[in-house]
This record gives C-alpha cells, sequence and structure tokens, in this order.
C-alpha cells in the first residue's frame, strides 16, 4: 500500500510496483540492475558481463550524483561506460549532446542500454527536460530510469507538476522519503513501471525458498524485488506520515520549504556583499563577494568562499554544503525540515556576512 501510495503521491499512474530499500543509492542501484537485465542481451545472466563482446553503455548529466560511478563499478559495466553529458546554463542535461553521444557509440558498435535523467540535481535542485530524455529513450529502446532522491516529492504541489512532465514514462524511479517526505532514516524507495522487471531482476526458487499460496494467488516475496532478503519494516514509518499529513499537508510543507529557498535567493540578490547565483525546488546557491576590486578575482572567490564553509560548518551556528556551479565554488542551503522559518534565513543571511568579511580579513593578511 505504502508503495501505491508514492506513486500515487508523485503523479504516476496505476500499476507501478517497487519496495522499499535503506536510500537513495540502493533505490537507484535497485532500478540499475533492473535496467541493466531488461535491456542487457539476455546470456549477460548466466554467462556475466565479463564473457559479454557487448559494450553496454549507460548515459546521464555531469551533474548526476556519484551513486552511478558505484553502480558501474559494482555490476560489472566499469566507469568507462558512463557517459557525462554535458549541462544547459541551468544545469540540465543537454538533450543534442545526449543524443550526439548515443550516436557515435553506436557507430562504434556499443550497445546503449540505460539513460539517467535527474529529478532535482545533488547540486543546485535543476530538474532535467524528462519527457525530452524520454523521447531519446523511446528511439534508441534504452531504459529510462529517473533518480529523484531529492526533489521528486515536489511534483504532488499542483504549481510544480509540470516541471516533472515526462515522469509518467519512466521506467524507474528512485525517491527518498527520508529526505523531501521527512521520513526518518532510513527509507527509500525503487518505483518500477512493470513490477516483473524486479522479480526478472532479483528472483530466485532454491528448494529452501518455498512459499505457500492462498487460494490460488501468488504470494508477493519482497526478497524478489531487491538485493535485500532480511529487511526492517520501512514502509510502517512511511505509511504512518501519509496517513497523518496527507497530500494537502505536504503540499503545504513542501511548498514553504520553496518559498523559503526563493527568499535565500531574493536576499542574497539584493545584498552587495553576496552573490546569487542558482535557485531550483528548494536549493539555492550563494556566495560571499568582499567589497572592492577583489570581488573580480575568481581564484580567490573560491578559495575564499570554500575557506567560509569550512568555517561555518564547524561553528554550529547553521550548516551549508557546497556546490560548483559554473566553475564557481559556492555555499549550498538545501531546505528539507519543515521547522526553517524566514527567522532561520535572516539569521542565515547575516552569519554568511559576518563570518565572510572575517574571513576575508583574515585571508588578506
Amino acid at each position: 500500500q505504502t508503495v501505491q501510495w508514492l506513486s500515487a503521491f508523485i503523479g504516476l499512474p496505476p500499476g507501478y510496483g517497487g519496495i522499499l530499500v535503506s536510500g537513495g543509492n540502493m533505490a537507484n542501484f535497485t532500478a540499475f540492475l533492473a535496467g541493466r537485465t531488461a535491456k542487457a542481451p539476455k546470456h549477460i545472466k548466466e554467462d556475466g558481463v565479463s564473457q559479454s563482446t557487448e559494450k553496454m553503455r549507460v548515459y546521464c548529466a555531469k551533474t548526476t550524483h556519484t551513486w552511478i560511478e558505484k553502480a558501474a563499478i559494482l555490476f560489472g559495466l566499469g566507469t568507462k561506460a558512463i557517459r557525462w553529458i554535458e549541462t544547459d546554463a541551468d544545469n540540465k542535461m543537454n538533450i543534442e549532446k545526449l543524443d550526439e553521444a548515443i550516436r557515435n557509440d553506436l557507430e562504434q558498435g556499443c550497445l546503449p542500454i540505460m539513460i539517467v535523467g535527474t529529478a532535482g540535481d545533488v547540486s543546485t535542485g535543476a530538474v532535467d527536460d524528462l519527457r525530452a530524455i524520454s523521447l531519446v529513450c523511446k528511439k534508441y529502446d534504452c531504459w529510462f530510469h529517473v533518480d529523484g532522491a531529492y526533489g521528486i516529492p515536489a511534483a504532488v504541489i499542483p504549481a510544480y507538476t509540470s516541471l516533472f512532465d515526462g515522469i509518467t514514462e519512466a521506467d524507474s524511479i528512485a525517491m527518498d522519503p527520508h529526505k523531501w517526505l521527512y521520513s526518518p532514516l532510513e527509507a527509500g524507495c525503487t518505483l518500477v513501471k512493470e513490477a516483473k522487471h524486479l522479480s526478472d531482476t532479483f528472483s530466485s526458487h532454491p528448494d529452501y525458498y518455498k512459499f505457500n499460496s492462498e487460494g490460488g494467488n501468488e504470494v508477493q516475496n519482497f526478497y524478489e524485488y531487491g538485493l535485500q532478503n532480511s529487511r526492517g519494516f520501512r514502509a510502517l514509518k512511511v505509511w504512518l506520515m501519509l496517513q497523518q499529513i496527507g497530500r494537502s499537508g505536504y503540499e503545504q510543507m513542501i511548498n514553504e520549504d520553496i518559498e523559503l529557498a526563493k527568499l535565500f535567493y531574493t536576499r542574497a540578490d539584493k545584498n552587495p556583499e553576496l552573490e546569487a547565483v542558482s535557485q531550483h525546488l528548494s536549493i539555492t546557491t550563494l556566495r560571499y563577494l568582499p567589497k572592492g576590486e577583489i570581488k573580480h578575482d575568481e581564484a580567490y572567490l573560491n578559495k575564499l568562499n570554500e575557506a567560509l564553509l569550512n568555517k561555518l560548518q564547524h561553528g554550529g551556528e547553521a550548516f551549508l554544503s557546497n556546490a560548483l556551479v559554473g566553475g564557481k565554488f559556492c555555499l549550498r542551503a538545501c531546505i528539507v525540515n519543515f521547522r526553517t522559518t524566514e527567522k532561520d534565513i535572516e539569521e542565515i543571511v547575516d552569519i554568511i556576512l559576518r563570518e565572510g568579511r572575517l574571513m576575508h580579513e583574515e585571508l588578506q593578511r
């Protein structure tokens, strides 16, 4: 029921299957293996990747989370199988470059098997053009996976639904209820358009796995849907939160996070000592700019903001992470807490300004 609710929550039609896992890495790994099984030559399951003459390739934006590298290594393709596609000015995958990369690989005798789109990239929160990617997947018969670990819950808000246009074309989707659905760790989820792809990938039937069916109906055993046999009851806490908060409650809280990120961007944009760099969903990136001509020295600004970030993280007043956007080392604020307020944003701006000035003075000595 929780899987069905999560599917409906992000706007998927009935029929999607899935499994609750520990987090984003495992959700993406599970989908990656399902996609590889579906699109790789059928002899792979018996002979293994090492016996294959096909040079399988997967495609993703350069901003894709590092899980893709882990998956390529762990599941036999190797990191050279990944084609990192350039992004545009908005940090979205460049569709023309994607198509070009696939055509080049086909000319070299490679086998494209999967394209990974991102619904809320880890650095800036940008959402790829999922509809355009789905069309490329159909053109080249590739598995379409969407990494929505962070951003896909925003699809519940009517004003942002169009941002995720094409999500219903995805063969698989990864999401993390312990990120933007405010669930306690651990709670990740893999959703697939056809549950059979999970059982085709993970199911086995040794003699010691004997489960009786009742009334002629097949018993659903989730060990056949993922990497783990022994599993905790992760679905319970997600089910409870969906019951208690409801769709309208999530709409309100997620939208408030987005509005706070916009406020952060606006405050930075209006302050001469700050540069607002990007704002997507509930992620804002910015950097501190000292007064004077030195603000045009990009190398120094990167050094200053990296030192500033380290000081902020050790200071205990606020915790920002980092992002590299267009060569700029930025402070990154990702707001996924329903307790964050406008007062918090105002205070964080003041802290950045205060500590930025002190760090600049220290570096100038």
